[in-house]
């Protein structure tokens, strides 16, 4: 799962020495532990995501509820950073039509 080799390197780069402030790294890592307890069973890769995105935005501007329909899109979108901007952006060119 990309998002959770995302995680680790993530982890892995708080701990090394640096100049960043350790307020920041607190913040930082309550972020990354929320996300690990976030994890579920069956997860979605990014690539399994990127592949059903236009479906699920076409469902989002008809107003269908989509998170009910695909919760592990929604899911996915709420833990990965780069999905969720592509889902941004293809939902914007989506509604513009």
């Amino acid at each position: 799962m990309d998002w959770i080799r995302s995680i680790a390197q993530k982890i892995r780069n708080a701990f090394k020495p640096t100049t960043q402030n350790p307020q920041s790294q607190k913040i930082m890592l309550t972020k990354l532990m929320h996300m690990v307890e976030q994890t579920q069973e069956e997860e979605y890769s990014c690539d399994d995501v990127l592949q059903l995105l236009d479906e699920y935005a076409e469902m989002v501007s008809h107003g269908e509820d989509a998170e009910k329909i695909m919760p592990l899109i929604k899911h996915h979108l709420d833990m990965c950073p780069d999905c969720r901007e592509e889902a941004e952006a293809l939902l914007s060119i989506v509604q513009s039509k």
